[in-house]
């Protein structure tokens, strides 16, 4: 698959998957348009929504490893191992980072201001601590960030990869 491809298609995976998540609860999901932005434009039951993916990566160099590997267009840069200092703090710090960044992006203010608040899919690429213990450890600090901003997304979830797609924890 082509560098360019993998964004696509990985964002489609995720909304898939997303969509199982919810019928396993009861709740329908349909895809109407894949605008970009918003990655999706959908109802979740009988509501009108729009759905946003992104991902947020251990470092910079992890996320460079792990992309340059899946795309048949590049040269693959492993990941050079080193030591990490407060691996689990430098992963909550880099998912708070990414859901800050969608809350401050002039994009995403737009979209709420036109159809409502939509959801946040967070794709958490941090090896050494997991969704579920980046929200024990900082749910009250990132929801103290967001609080005074405008409330651009109802809901956000943490996500992993799993053997047949991907797992949800509601963070929001």
């Amino acid at each position: 698959m082509k560098h360019r491809d993998i964004q696509p298609a990985h964002e489609e995976s995720v909304l898939n998957s997303f969509k199982s998540f919810l019928e396993d609860s009861g709740t329908s999901l349909t895809v109407l348009d894949r605008p970009d932005p918003p990655d999706a434009m959908v109802t979740i039951g009988d509501e009108n929504s729009w759905v946003e993916v992104t991902d947020a990566f251990q470092s910079p160099d992890w996320a460079e490893s792990l992309t340059s590997n899946a795309a048949d267009d590049k040269i693959h840069k492993p990941y050079q191992r080193r030591v990490i200092c407060e691996p689990d703090r430098q992963a909550c710090e880099a998912i708070k980072e990414v859901i800050l960044k969608k809350y401050r992006k002039k994009s995403m203010k737009g979209l709420h201001s036109k159809y409502g608040p939509g959801v946040l899919l967070v794709g958490a690429y941090t090896p050494m601590i997991s969704p579920e213990e980046i929200i024990e450890q900082s749910r009250s600090e990132i929801l103290s960030e967001i609080v005074s901003m405008s409330p651009i997304f109802e809901f956000i979830y943490l996500y992993r990869n799993s053997h047949d797609g991907h797992v949800f924890y509601k963070l929001l």
